[in-house]
């Protein structure tokens, strides 16, 4: 018996070895966002083109910053990233109007970022922002704020990102 123990241990272990080697491990959090990173064109419910964004990795992948640009002339940066600390995602947004959105949240089913915060544009009003990554490979992002603490929700933007030619998806 003593001599069968340590090849029955030996197996158990091989078999645990097997059994992880079948279930990758999950990639880091910070990497939930990875499907926002790209150039794109991004385009209103109508179809028609709203402006274009270029989200790239920043601080060796652990951080987002947004570069966009509004066909009517506005431009906005954002810095994205997953707070350990807090153990949520955090972005700061600022415009060139002048507009200021602080967020926080995470990933939902589904796979859809949801960040919700304060802006300096109405104060007390809430927005919500929520990036959904379609099958196809684009993104939608949906843009809604309350004024009754997320009883009820007003779109303010709806916008679908569709990849540039010259942009592969991002790879984790």
């Amino acid at each position: 018996m003593k001599t069968l123990r340590p090849v029955l241990l030996g197996f158990g272990f091989a078999a645990l070895g097997l059994l992880q080697a079948q279930t990758p491990p999950r990639a880091p959090v910070n990497h939930d966002f990875d499907f926002w990173i790209g150039e794109w064109t991004v385009t209103t419910p109508d179809g028609k083109t709203a402006g274009e964004n270029r989200i790239e990795a920043i601080a060796g992948g652990r951080g987002l910053l947004e570069n966009w640009t509004g066909v009517d002339g506005s431009s906005g940066k954002s810095l994205n990233t997953f707070n350990a600390g807090r153990r949520q995602w955090q972005q700061f947004w600022v415009g060139s109007g002048g507009a200021v959105l602080e967020l926080a949240g995470g990933l939902e089913g589904g796979g859809r970022m949801v960040l919700v915060g304060h802006g300096s544009m109405q104060p007390g009003t809430l927005h919500r922002i929520a990036w959904t990554p379609n099958a196809d490979g684009s993104v939608r992002q949906l843009w809604e704020s309350s004024n009754d603490d997320g009883k009820t929700w007003q779109t303010l933007f709806d916008g679908l990102y569709r990849r540039k030619a010259s942009s592969a998806p991002a790879h984790s």
